[in-house]
């Protein structure tokens, strides 16, 4: 018997597609686990530019004012949020780390570029196939909308978190960290599948 696996979305190939760079990285240029991680922490802070926009061109009821000030709310909040994850993350696998132009500098010095630019890009195409093609923005809230990084963020990152956490009780090795990238996408698969489960999105 042949097993019938789920059809998968363009969004959900993107997706998988952008989240082979880091995979890339660790195999090929030794990329380390707090880099690692803090690549993942800055996609988050992409997660939240695109849902800012998703805020503002949802067609729910309320008026263009309230868009604009719950998304300056939710950016405000979101940041604060971010800020806080971050300096988590800063405490529990070591770093030096300050600000966002700091961040980006440990990105660029270990050559991380390219898999930042995938993981936009895969958002990027997310929010442009699911949110505007597909009719998103016509059944959502901006309310509803607004807390839709926060449930990813939860999910995805206490998968990240926790394994980051094994991999320096057990020593950090190339084999566990492809392992811990391989996990991020299944649970980012099982995030982005809960995130558009309205328009039945894989």
């Amino acid at each position: 018997m042949v097993a019938n696996f789920p059809k998968l979305s363009y969004s959900s190939i993107a997706l998988i597609v952008g989240n082979l760079a880091p995979i890339i990285g660790v195999l090929f240029f030794e990329w380390q686990l707090f880099p690692l991680i803090l690549l993942y922490w800055i996609e988050n802070v992409v997660i939240g530019v695109f849902n800012a926009f998703k805020m503002l061109t949802c067609s729910g009821s309320e008026s263009v004012i309230q868009r604009i000030f719950m998304t300056l709310f939710f950016s405000v909040h979101y940041g604060m949020f971010c800020f806080g994850h971050g300096t988590f993350v800063v405490d529990l696998f070591g770093g030096d780390l300050d600000s966002m132009p700091a961040a980006l500098q440990i990105i660029t010095q270990n050559g991380m570029q390219l898999a930042l630019i995938a993981l936009v890009a895969s958002h990027g195409f997310s929010f442009l196939q699911n949110f505007l093609i597909r009719g998103e923005f016509r059944q959502m809230s901006v309310s509803e909308v607004m807390f839709l990084p926060y449930k990813r963020i939860i999910v995805l990152h206490v998968f990240i978190i926790f394994g980051g956490m094994a991999l320096q009780t057990f020593g950090v090795t190339q084999i566990g960290l492809i392992f811990l990238a391989v996990v991020k996408i299944g649970a980012d698969l099982m995030a982005h599948k809960i995130e558009h489960k309205k328009s039945d999105v894989m």
